[in-house]
């Protein structure tokens, strides 16, 4: 089950979407579109460093698909 947030954003994705011409490829930029506009309105701190990216896309592609290092929890 999706929280609240996430039909939020889920619901102003789709509206980004269909505003952009229903183009393939587009979801992941879209959902973090609607994530922006909907953290703009929230209290909390972005969920990402801008010092150190552009964009919120840029960034979950680098973490995502770079390599991390290997942590020993003790």
């Amino acid at each position: 089950m999706l929280l609240r947030n996430d039909e939020m954003i889920r619901s102003r994705a789709h509206e980004l979407w269909l505003d952009e011409g229903q183009p393939d490829g587009r979801a992941l930029d879209h959902w973090l579109t609607a994530q922006r506009e909907q953290s703009m309105s929230d209290v909390a701190s972005p969920w990402f460093d801008r010092a150190v990216s552009g964009n919120e896309t840029t960034w979950m592609r680098h973490v995502l698909w770079s390599p991390q290092p290997f942590v020993v929890l003790n």
